[in-house]
């Protein structure tokens, strides 16, 4: 029976009386989202998936597919049908992921943890379809759809079929595991399983899910996918188990499921199979062998026919210990099993029924022959160690002289046996520990070769590529005869090459040759011309290719795989194998910690309990790929230069010439004051010094770089006014440059640098004057590259000017003035692109020169104490020229842009006081063009601006920090009017932002971004994922920079200090120059500089630096060459500290080589390294503030509460160790150790004696306990908490009394007993500060057990002992925990699942009080090692974590707010990262009452909308499900699910809306305290703002909610 589960609300109402600000209302509901999804690669293989012509590669990972395509050169990657950019989004490591001949294509989530995956060809088919198990029993079949990865198709279909929105069809889904558990009546699950075996010919499928039985699925050979109907996804909910629908194309979708008359114990109806579908009737074979290691179908010679039945070899294991191999017939006709030894049977030509697996016209009948008796597969006692069983073909034969050869016969035996089946049937390989066995009955042969004791684990064979790789005729005979070739990857990471020597078709040799090191490898796929890849479920999975001759190690172009960690490879000094590339794989990530993304000593935690944005520092990979991973959200700025240099205002880059590619000047406007900074030589800025004698010059130099910024003058312009604006012009043959100042704008000559022409507000000879209005100064200015000017003046004037050329010099010429009514805050004119798309071009004139400068058809405009933008027309007409085209009202409330909507009255009035800070800071028109897509988008495609994947984008920068967008669209007859659509605000702190466009170029896929100022820099960029989307997806990444600090307060002695921090921008301009920064930073392969550095400035600091490439989140990678088991970072000591194990050499079994080693938190150069005892390894360690205290008198012990008092608060590093003796099941003995890290004058420790003393590791104290110390954890008066064994001990530090200055370690009390083993013990205290309230009124902590699930336990230091309050009284074997408040728990068992715990000390009954209530389960698919408090982004600035609405203080939305007319209020509590085996990392959100239940029903909607891939329905595989316990999710909303929104088409969005509205659940009046506010209630106690009709959602305001959410994890 399921565990009950309590209602929430009234539970939480009951703690501490509902009141306002308990932490536990935000903790009603919670929200789990992938930030970095599975790296992990369990299976890949080659085969024609998205065209009949293209070489695809599966990748299986997890809950995750990924297709990539090999591009054998530049001409297929130009003609592929898809498009050749790549997925950033996997943090590729190795030679830059965007020119790589290996694009990922399309990334497909799937609703199950996939077991199984293989293709199937079906014969009318050009391409293969994928048929793949899900961990939870079930399956699909499914096929790659042009038409829906077609975005007007893709629309199409949504207006007929709702939900489809991934381009593929599913041909088959449903689940054998119901069926299969009634059938076998309590089998069980089979340990080396689930195995799956495709037959050759694609006559059936055979999966091994329970010992004892082998379930087979007929394959329907006449099937034509591509006629396959399609058929509309069912709304209903489904109960767990059972899919929404049976699939197009009419597939035994519902075979094998329970089903009939609904009862319990109702007997589920017998599988139905239809002969229209892809598959037959599923049946179970009974089997004898029991531990089936391995299995397989034997190969045939042909790939049309075969005379023989199919024949599944299986490599098993008897009770005794010993493997062997046997083959068995599979008779589809009857549905039975053809044991081994039985006789030979022939077709019975009067039989008139037909398998499964032959229906249709015209088809021959199946094959029911057996191999004679002698020469049916079967070998015992192989090699002890097999695991792996390959079926080799035999020698390649015609289909018709294969039939005469074996004799095929419709008679009884005597009248025609079958000949020989050597030439029909080929032999195995068995892949051994010790040896390689090679083993044909048939043939009568047994070929062994030793391997040297490794552990094969992945095999692949080598066929050149051809147009189908699945035809053998078209190989030459000797190729395909004479030797047959194998990749085998080892445990050590090496690649074997095994080849086969055949001679008159007979296997007659066995070689084995090690190729070289690659990362250890799960799978193996050879893709052709020499070209392999190797993934990996314990390191990075690479690219690598095959050399044809040695080379030494380290020469290799690409790196060579191995060189780290390891003296020398297999070869000695050389090696055939090189690197092309690496995806990077944080798996299996068996611990991590955070570190704060600044250098200020701040906790992972805020006094507030708000976490800071940290830095995920993990312990990832296996033996030699092992390394520390720093994972950091946000993009990445590397500082090249920077200079203390005050009150910048404004900022620009400008080009000597217009066609140049280098900017060469930096324009920088100050109070009174421009200035400009010119980049010259090194050389020339020495010669200068020296000339001048002068020592002190205000620049920044890059020696290595060869280029230096030093002050220079323009002449042309006025250094003594302040710059408003300055910019390169382009006006016919006339280059230009322009400065705007106060009262002036100038244009200057680019070629001299002298003014040429000029126009002031203030002179009085201006012809085209039309009005007596007295002329202001200069407020705000912009420009274009086109010579259109907008000038604001005092007094709300807005001015028009417009540079003209022609043979004579230029001149500026004043179109037209208009006086607004308010003061002009900003103004742009940047045209929007030549090459936009359809839906979003503009129509641009102009003169087009070679640069492709095209004059603007608008100007933004925003006011002053005016919520609102207005755009005016800048046509042709002169008559409509800053004529009024649309009016935008910023306000959630405000429409569309009609230009009538509010009054002037009427917004002051809702902005009230605070409205000076809501008011438009910048504006930006541009064409947003899409990068890479990321990791939320379905499939990648070409990103070139020609494609017309580029949007028109108006960008609103408020003065609270605020970011609001539109897409514009251009006017469309008959109305002719400009409108705008797809309405997104997002927070980016506190600060006004200012808007900045450039073009970000370190890839091929470069677009147009925006850098949004302030607190928190922002990068906004546009991604295309489903390119039907009406709506892009706008994609936001904080700049973190990595900077270099000089510790000046030491002297001389001071060193680097490098890190990343979050620093405010107040002013910034793109600035690209080949002088200042490296090529391969700033150009592409062909010498074209972009666009990827960048000039920031504060108020203090100006800096210049290179932005690292576009994603969401970065990975940084250190090899350690072994395994990491345990990590912490020591903030104090400005160190990492790793415990690794290393592993057992031979001759040295006393001494395993475990260490702890300390690596510099910047550099990540070894400090130190503490060698363990014989047999002693890490198993816990923590970075903590202690307390050093006095030791306890007697009169102290008698007459104080505490009895302890403490001298001082130190930070140590605290471990924990085990000794692991080979007879002990658990260890008996262990040590705490405690050592001291000082964080010295350097980095730099190993240049100077005095240095490394300053930066020395010392160990100050150790516990020796009777037990391995499983987990520590900070408590409170600066003390811990130490799980040993079944024990939870309190321990302090005391100083000793003997010797002054030994510290003391000692545990208080007798501990806390009644536990089988104690695996983890959490606080709420934080691990890196001294939270030290001695006398807490409740002193909380959890205990974590390896079966009994959580306790909550106290300590009472008045008797010193710990006392159980309350524990979960199920059955979670506990992987990790987490205490998220005083009273919700959440934690982490081996089942894969999540569940949350909530203690009721205010219960009326003792019973209730002591059991923690289980308030939420979710099946997270992914085992977690770990759960910690943290954030990778940057905090909300709103009370208690409120995104997207004001808040009133109170952590609730605020009515009277400009925006409190939004229905979507999100609020968010708690913030806990996991990190899991499969290698994501993911974050956990707290939420309160109102917004669960707005996310819930937006799940639910999308549930009954949108299609999944294999209509594998979300429900069944989110449910909770432990050995026999099976219920629905609760208490949880499924964050990738629900952030697929962003992903769906207008269409879908439209009807998932519809389905929320009708489902009136998505607002509650009930937040867990009772009612929320009485007002809103109506007469009959229902939420009025919910019944009544304005309260229905919109799409935008859906999608601004959801994208909050996705920002903030």
């Amino acid at each position: 029976m399921p565990p009950s589960v309590p209602d929430k609300t009234s539970a939480v109402a009951a703690d501490a009386g509902g009141a306002v600000g308990d932490p536990d209302l935000s903790e009603i509901g919670h929200y789990v989202a992938t930030a970095h999804p599975p790296g992990s690669v369990f299976f890949s293989f080659k085969c024609n998936f998205l065209s009949s012509n293209s070489v695809d590669v599966v990748v299986s990972k997890s809950n995750r597919l990924e297709i990539r395509q090999f591009q054998k050169s530049a001409e297929d990657a130009a003609a592929s049908f898809v498009g050749g950019a790549v997925n950033n989004s996997n943090a590729d490591v190795g030679s830059g992921g965007n020119d790589d001949s290996f694009p990922l294509m399309l990334t497909l989530p799937v609703n199950g943890r996939i077991l199984s995956i293989a293709p199937i060809r079906f014969p009318a088919a050009d391409r293969d379809c994928l048929f793949f198990t899900t961990e939870k029993g079930g399956y699909a079949l499914i096929s790659y759809d042009e038409l829906l990865a077609n975005a007007a198709s893709a629309n199409a279909i949504a207006n007929t079929t709702t939900g489809e929105h991934y381009p593929v069809r599913t041909h088959a889904t449903g689940s054998f595991k119901n069926y299969a558990d009634h059938v076998m009546a309590g089998g069980r699950i089979c340990e080396c399983g689930p195995l799956m075996a495709v037959d050759p010919l694609f006559r059936c499928v055979a999966l091994h899910v329970y010992d004892g039985y082998v379930t087979v699925l007929p394959i329907n050979r006449g099937y034509e996918p591509r006629r396959a109907r399609r058929t509309p996804w069912r709304r209903n909910a489904t109960a767990p188990g059972v899919p929404a629908t049976a699939g197009a194309g009419g597939a035994a979708a519902a075979s094998n499921l329970a089903g009939g008359s609904g009862k319990p114990n109702a007997k589920p109806t017998k599988p139905r199979g239809l002969s229209a579908g892809p598959f037959g009737d599923a049946f179970h074979l009974r089997i004898e062998e029991r531990t089936v290691l391995s299995m397989s179908f034997l190969d045939t010679s042909s790939r049309q026919r075969s005379p023989f039945v199919p024949q599944l070899a299986l490599l098993h294991q008897d009770a005794r210990g010993f493997q062997h191999v046997i083959s068995h017939g599979i008779n589809l006709s009857k549905k039975s099993l053809v044991l081994n030894g039985k006789l030979p049977q022939a077709n019975n030509p009067r039989r008139k029924s037909k398998s499964a697996g032959e229906s249709g016209a015209g088809k021959k009948p199946v094959a029911s022959v057996m191999p004679p008796t002698g020469e049916q597969l079967k070998v015992s006692r192989v090699d002890g160690g097999s695991g792996c069983l390959i079926a080799v073909p035999p020698p390649s034969t015609d289909d018709a002289s294969m039939g005469r050869s074996m004799g095929m016969s419709t008679g009884d035996d005597s009248a025609g046996k079958p000949m020989s089946s050597v030439k029909a049937l080929g032999g195995v390989v068995i892949l051994g520990q010790r040896q390689i066995t090679y083993h044909s009955t048939a043939e009568g042969i047994t070929r062994l070769r030793p391997t040297g004791g490794a552990l094969l684990l992945s095999h692949c064979r080598i066929v050149e590529d051809r147009q189908n790789f699945f035809h053998n005729a078209q190989q030459s005979e000797d190729e395909q005869n004479a030797i047959v070739r194998y990749l085998i990857g080892d445990d050590r990471g090496r690649i074997h090459l095994l080849s086969l020597m055949r001679k008159d078709g007979m296997v007659t040799t066995l070689h084995f040759d090690t190729l070289g090191t690659s990362a250890t490898s799960s799978s193996l796929t050879y893709l052709g011309r020499g070209m392999v890849f190797v993934g990996s479920q314990w390191g990075n999975s690479q690219l690598i290719k095959i050399l044809d001759n040695p080379v030494p190690v380290g020469t290799v172009s690409g790196g060579l795989l191995g060189s780290e960690g390891m003296k020398s490879g297999p070869l000695g000094d050389t090696t055939y194998v090189e690197i092309v590339e690496e995806y990077a794989n944080l798996g299996p990530i068996v611990d991590f910690d955070l570190r704060p993304c600044n250098d200020e000593q701040t906790s992972a935690k805020s006094e507030g309990g708000k976490c800071s944005q940290s830095l995920v520092v993990t312990c990832s990979g296996v033996g030699k790929d092992g390394t520390v991973r720093l994972v950091r959200n946000g993009v990445g700025m590397r500082e090249h230069a920077a200079v203390e240099m005050e009150g910048i205002k404004g900022m620009w880059s400008l080009r000597r010439r217009f066609k140049d590619t280098d900017d060469a000047f930096l324009v920088q406007g100050f109070v009174r004051e421009t200035r400009v900074l010119g980049v010259q030589s090194v050389k020339d800025v020495k010669m200068e010094d020296e000339e001048e004698g002068v020592a002190e010059k205000s620049e920044m130099e890059e020696e290595e770089e060869g280029g230096a910024l030093a002050e220079v003058t323009i002449p042309g312009f006025n250094s003594s006014k302040s710059a408003l604006f300055a910019g390169n012009l382009l006006v016919e043959k006339h280059d230009l440059l322009l400065q705007v100042v106060e009262d002036d704008v100038r244009l200057v000559d680019s070629a001299t640098l002298e003014l040429i022409t000029h126009w002031s507000p203030f002179a009085t000879s201006d012809e085209d004057s039309d009005d007596d209005e007295p002329m202001g100064f200069i407020t705000v200015a912009s420009a274009n590259e086109a010579g259109q000017i907008v000038v604001a003046l005092r007094g709300g004037a807005l001015v028009y000017l417009l540079v003209e050329g022609g043979e004579s010099s230029p001149a500026i010429r004043r179109v037209k003035r208009v006086t607004l009514d308010r003061e002009i805050s900003c103004v742009d004119l940047n045209p929007f692109s030549l090459f936009s798309d359809d839906v979003n071009a503009m129509d641009v004139d102009g003169d087009e020169s070679s640069q492709g400068t095209g004059k603007s058809q608008l100007v933004a405009v925003g006011l002053w104490d005016d919520f609102s933008v207005r755009l005016l027309n800048l046509g042709d007409d002169p008559a409509s020229v800053l004529d009024q085209v649309l009016h935008i009202n910023l306000g959630r409330w405000g429409g569309n842009g009609s230009t009538s909507q509010h009054t002037a009255s009427d917004v002051d009035e809702r902005l009230g006081e605070s409205g000076q800070h809501m008011m438009a800071r910048s504006l930006c028109l541009v064409t947003m063009e899409s990068q890479s897509t990321n990791s939320n988008s379905i499939i990648n495609r070409s990103m070139s601006v020609s494609t017309g994947n580029s949007v028109d984008m108006l960008l609103v920068g408020l003065g609270d920090g605020k970011l609001i967008s539109f897409v514009v669209k251009k006017p469309e007859p008959p109305s002719g009017n400009w409108s705008i659509h797809s309405r997104k605000e997002v927070s980016l702190g506190t600060q006004g932002v200012h808007l900045i466009p450039f073009r970000h170029g370190s890839s091929i896929s470069s677009g147009s971004c925006v850098l949004a100022t302030g607190d928190r820099p922002t990068v906004v960029y546009l991604t295309g994922g489903n390119a039907s989307n009406s709506n892009p997806k706008l994609n936001y990444s904080t700049i973190t920079l990595t900077v270099e600090d000089i510790d000046d307060d030491e002297g001389e002695g001071s060193g680097h200090h490098a890190s990343h921090r979050n620093i405010s921008v107040n002013v910034a301009s793109p600035f690209c120059s080949s002088l200042l920064f490296s090529s391969s930073a700033t150009t592409t392969s062909t010498g074209q500089h972009v666009g990827s550095s960048l000039c920031v400035a504060d108020e203090n600091c100006l800096r210049l630096g290179v932005i690292d490439h576009i994603q969401k989140l970065h990975v940084t990678s250190f090899s350690l060459g072994m395994t990491p088991r345990r990590i912490c970072h020591h903030e104090a000591g400005r160190v990492y500290c790793v415990g690794c194990i290393g592993g057992v050499d031979a001759g040295m079994e006393a001494n395993q080589n475990n260490c702890v080693r300390f690596f510099d938190d910047s550099t990540f150069e070894e400090l130190n390294c503490i060698n363990l005892e014989p047999f002693e390894m890490i198993l816990s360690i923590e970075s903590v503030s202690l307390s050093v205290n006095e030791p306890p008198t007697q009169s102290s012990k008698s007459n104080s509460n505490d009895a302890t008092t403490p001298i001082e608060y130190r930070p140590y590093i605290v471990m924990g160790t085990a000794y692991a003796y080979p007879d002990e099941d658990e260890p008996s003995q262990g040590r705490v150790i405690v050592v001291e890290c000082s964080s010295g004058a350097t980095g730099n420790l190993k240049s100077d004696t005095e240095d490394q003393m300053l930066r020395r590791v010392m160990q100050v104290a150790d516990l020796p306990l009777m037990g391995g110390i499983y987990s520590i954890a900070p408590f409170y008066g600066g003390s811990i908490l130490v799980t040993c064994g079944s024990k939870t001990i309190f321990c302090q530090l005391f100083a000793s009394v003997v010797t002054p200055g030994e510290l003391l370690l000692n545990y208080i009390g007798s501990g806390h007993h009644g536990h089988l083993i104690s695996l983890f013990v959490k606080s709420m205290v934080s691990s890196d500060k001294s939270l030290s309230k001695r006398q807490e009124k409740k002193q909380l902590a959890i205990v974590g057990d390896l079966m009994r699930s959580i306790a909550l336990i106290q300590y009472y230091p008045k008797h010193q002992v710990i006392e159980e309050l309350a524990r979960d009284f199920n059955s979670n074997f506990c992987t990790a925990i987490a205490m998220l408040t005083n009273s919700v728990y959440l934690g982490s068992e081996g089942y894969n699942n999540l569940f949350v715990l909530q203690y009721n000390p205010n219960a009326t009954t003792e019973q209730a009080r002591i059991r923690l209530d289980t308030v939420g389960h979710y099946h997270l698919g992914e085992m977690v090692n770990k759960l910690m408090g943290g954030s990778l982004v940057m905090p909300s600035t709103n009370p208690r974590g409120v995104v997207g609405a004001a808040t009133n203080g109170k952590g609730t939305p605020d009515k009277t707010s400009y925006n409190g007319d939004n229905k979507v209020g999100i609020a968010l509590g708690s913030q806990t990262l996991y990190g899991t085996v499969d290698g994501s990392v993911g974050s956990i959100l707290g939420l309160d009452g109102r917004t669960f239940a707005f996310l819930s029903s937006l799940q639910r909607a999308m549930d009954a909308i949108v299609r999944p891939v294999g209509d594998l329905s979300r429900g069944h595989y989110r449910a909770w499900e432990q050995d026999q316990k099976r219920h629905a999710s609760c208490g949880f909303v499924d964050g990738d699910w629900i952030e697929t929104f962003l992903d769906l088409n207008r269409p879908t969005m439209e009807r998932v809306v519809r389905e929320m509205n009708l489902d009136t659940r998505w607002r509650i009046r009930d937040e867990g305290k009772g009612l929320a506010d009485k007002d809103d209630a109506g007469m009959d106690g229902t939420d009025a703002r919910a019944s009544s009709p304005s309260s229905t959602l919109t799409v935008e305001e859906v999608l601004g909610a959801v994208e909050e959410m996705s920002m903030s994890h």
